[in-house]
């Protein structure tokens, strides 16, 4: 699943679907080196948001030292223009990012740290000519400014940077299973090409003699500091936020860094001037109890810290997940009532506090969850000030968490007021997101937390500009009407496909990119086998592009059921393209099998897959494939050592023990070998270990410190399990599935999906209640209307973090639509695994 950072990049593109960045709309600012007829004698690529010049006739080798080259908006034209004269003239391969929109984009708040600020990157053709670059190019652009790329070593002053690692695309998968860039070592062996944001040489290669200089003037720079960090709190590419302590006073504060010409927000300011709006602010609100003590500002080597108060409590955000109370199955009355007056105890201090704010003659403009800390006797702070202004400011504040900011026309007071509404919505609702996607759902959501904590109409603050804001609630889901939404729900999914796209078919989830489109979690594969199942038409187009997709795969083919190529192959064979599918089967035979063992991106989800072609294809050789996987996890469950093959941190159905479990499970019933049963018990018997049973009598799997119920991670998926196994005679398992029965049918699900959603919740509840909570069930399914979102073409389902929608099976609609098709009916794990 993508990470938040990521999750932000891939929303640049669409207003309505998760896309990869290169389809940024970005026509109107491209670079001129990005347009027209490409120098003669060279040929461009275009690739996301980079365009490539590559001389005719030249080849790239697959690794070396390369040279990175940052910029700032103003200069970045220039700075292009005079990289690309020296590396035309030297006939060196170089790419950079097509516009100015491109490079923003790299540069901003929400953009990893590990590629942050790279703008040019030029790959000599060895080390000699690596080091005639370096020098040329950084006396070149000596004066020139641009981010300091953190996974590189700086070449003198200029913006000139320089780290060894992959110049074609190489793939290997990490010790997680994770299909990830890679470096070939000595001995020809794929390892992954490490980009974390810190300067290192692979063991392999040598440092240069002439790079020293270099290394040592970057750790001289550095200098003393006062302070001594126990704690990263937060990182961006605009820098971090640490919990330190003073090294002689032992006084703990907040340190904020800004980075330099990096973080650029949608205005364009940078971390530094966002950092020193924030000292301005908190000068002016000196003495405030609401506002962190401001202790000063510190240059340390080239970026700047803001050292404030470390205010004792803790983050509004995480209060609000810990106490509230429809996360729980039997929240009454009394519950309800007591979470109720806690909020209005907290608005109430957040208005006091935006008063005292305003009365210095500040707005606040970045009012959300994440940005108050409460302290230990319930007094609130306001943190994060970069977007504080003039109060008489006539600027609409460019900040605010997904649904939280303030609409277009508000600003002044009458901004941070939107926003403590907001605020009070999302700790009785938290799903405000979804207000991005449709402006209807707040009235709904506002109305239906009235509703559920008996508040009345003059109950919570204000909300300006309600009177001018046209709000439209939709309640798709007023019943049980599961046709008309299955039928919506396939119109959405329609509307959705893109075939004359080679990197994915449906939108979905981020991940889906990772393997082309084509997988059963976040690809094609997933969405075809759900519309199969439901007995949708038309569907051989959809499969086409599925079989085109696999033949032109260029990425690791190993992983499981649900992110590898064995997974989609099964699909295929179920739709009726089985020749196709034995030949996707055939062009991964012999790759190196996965490092892990779940069903999600490991041997187990192999096994699975291989179990079902040899089924649908008749192959005693994919049934004999799948038994040596098979032996390969009897003995990880056993604790063996398995060379290239990992155990399972996790309890859960796909990434955990419970996954092992069900594919032994599935291979005794195919072979009758008794062995296979006994691994699969025991690893059921290690999922359940990670298992706790919480006050309330619900069972769920403690991970982390977090409570886990669904069906990816979670007690429900083992619970799905424990009962097949309970059905051939196993006892001692009515106990745990009462107590996962209990956390199946919550009050609040935030996300809808089937693998970490309401979704999938339902369907355990069904398949664990039976006919007895029927009426529970039909519960879930209404409450599905939160997040289901009425558009003319059809039903469209928020994916994961309600961004933007989605219709992969994991995450999206085509989950949501086999749910509802299987309520009721039998084989739910082979209907969610494939089969």
């Amino acid at each position: 699943m993508a990470g938040v950072q990521e999750t932000q990049l891939y929303c640049l593109a669409d207003r309505t679907y998760y896309d990869t960045p290169g389809r940024l709309r970005d026509r109107a600012t491209r670079y001129r080196l990005a347009l027209g007829a490409p120098p003669a004698g060279w040929r461009r690529e275009e690739r996301g948001l980079w365009t490539a010049l590559r001389p005719e006739g030249g080849r790239l080798p697959e690794q070396g030292w390369k040279i990175h080259v940052s910029a700032v908006p103003e200069e970045a034209e220039a700075t292009l223009a005079d990289v690309a004269r020296v590396c035309l003239e030297r006939r060196v391969a170089f790419k950079f990012l097509r516009s100015a929109d491109a490079l923003l984009v790299v540069s901003g708040k929400y953009m990893g740290r590990g590629s942050s600020g790279k703008f040019v990157t030029v790959y000599p053709r060895d080390e000699d000519e690596f080091l005639l670059l370096a020098r040329e190019l950084s006396a070149l652009l000596d004066g020139r400014r641009g981010p300091y790329v953190l996974t590189d070593l700086r070449i003198g002053t200029a913006p000139v940077y320089a780290r060894y690692g992959a110049f074609v695309e190489l793939w290997c998968r990490d010790g997680s299973g994770r299909a990830v860039p890679a470096l070939r070592d000595p001995s020809g062996e794929l390892v992954p090409d490490r980009r974390d944001p810190v300067f290192r040489v692979p063991s392999w290669v040598t440092l240069p003699a002439e790079l020293r200089p270099h290394l040592a003037a970057r750790e001289a720079a550095v200098g003393p500091f006062p302070y001594t960090v126990r704690e990263v709190l937060q990182f961006s590419s605009a820098g971090g936020i640490y919990l330190a302590e003073h090294r002689e006073s032992g006084e703990r504060v907040v340190l904020r860094e800004a980075r330099p010409h990096a973080g650029l927000d949608a205005a364009g300011d940078d971390a530094v001037t966002r950092l020193r709006r924030e000292r301005w602010a908190l000068e002016r609100l000196a003495g405030l109890d609401c506002v962190p003590r401001l202790h000063g500002v510190r240059e340390v080597w080239e970026h700047t810290f803001l050292v404030q108060e470390h205010v004792e409590g803790v983050q509004l955000f995480g209060e609000v997940i810990r106490r509230y109370p429809l996360v729980h199955q039997d929240c009454g009355p009394s519950e309800l009532a007591a979470y109720a007056a806690w909020v209005d105890g907290v608005v109430a201090g957040l208005a006091a506090a935006l008063d005292a704010v305003h009365g210095r003659g500040v707005r606040y403009g970045d009012l959300h969850p994440a940005n108050v800390v409460l302290r230990p006797d319930g007094s609130v702070v306001l943190v994060d000030f970069e977007y504080a202004d003039e109060l008489g400011s006539s600027r609409v504040p460019r900040a605010g968490a997904g649904g939280l900011h303030a609409p277009a026309g508000l600003c002044g007071a009458d901004a941070d007021r939107y926003m403590l509404w907001a605020t009070w919505l999302f700790m009785l609702m938290p799903l405000t997101e979804l207000a991005d996607l449709d402006p209807g759902k707040p009235a709904g959501l506002e109305r239906r937390a009235r509703e559920w904590f008996g508040l009345g109409a003059g109950a919570g603050p204000a909300r300006p500009g309600a009177a001018t804001t046209r709000m439209v609630d939709r309640s798709p889901l007023e019943g049980p009407e599961f046709d008309r939404v299955a039928r919506e729900l396939i119109a959405g999914i329609h509307a959705g496909a893109t075939p004359d796209r080679p990197d994915r078919l449906f939108p979905g989830d981020p991940a889906g990119f990772a393997d082309g489109g084509t997988g059963f979690a976040h690809g094609a594969a997933g969405v075809l086998h759900a519309l199969h199942r439901v007995g949708a038409p038309h569907l051989d187009d959809y499969a086409d592009w599925l079989v085109a997709a696999l033949r032109r795969a260029g990425r690791p083919c190993g992983g499981g059921l649900f992110d590898g190529p064995l997974g989609a192959a099964a699909v295929l064979a179920r739709v009726g393209r089985a020749a196709e599918a034995a030949e996707a089967v055939e062009r991964v035979r012999g790759e190196a099998p996965a490092p892990t063992a779940a069903l999600f991106g490991g041997r187990a989800g192999a096994a699975l897959a291989r179990l079902r072609l040899a089924d649908a294809l008749g192959s005693a050789r994919e049934l004999a494939d799948a038994v040596e996987d098979g032996r390969a996890l009897a003995a990880v469950v056993r604790g063996e050592y398995v060379p290239g093959l990992a155990a399972p941190a996790g309890a859960g159905l796909l990434y955990g023990w419970a996954g092992i479990a069900f594919a032994q499970l599935r291979l005794y019933q195919r072979t009758g070998e008794d062995w296979l049963l006994v691994s699969g018990r025991a690893a059921l018997t290690r999922a359940r270990a990670q298992c706790v049973t919480a006050p309330d009598g619900s069972v769920q799997v403690l991970d982390g410190g977090r409570h886990l119920a669904y069906l990816d991670r979670g007690s429900s998926g083992i619970a799905l399990v424990a009962q097949e196994y309970a059905a051939l005679g196993d006892e001692g398992w009515d106990g745990f599935l009462a107590g996962v029965r209990r956390v199946c049918a919550p009050g609040f699900v935030r996300e809808p999906g089937l693998f970490r959603g309401r979704a999938g919740l339902l369907l355990a509840l069904d398949a664990l209640g039976g006919t007895a909570v029927r009426d529970a069930v039909l519960g879930q399914v209404r409450n599905l209307e939160w997040h289901l979102v009425a558009r003319p073409e059809g039903l469209l389902v928020p994916g994961m973090r309600l961004r933007r929608f989605s219709a992969d099976l994991h995450t999206g609609a085509a989950g949501v639509l086999l749910a509802l098709h299987e309520i009721g009916g039998k084989g739910l794990l082979d209907a969610l695994t494939a089969g």
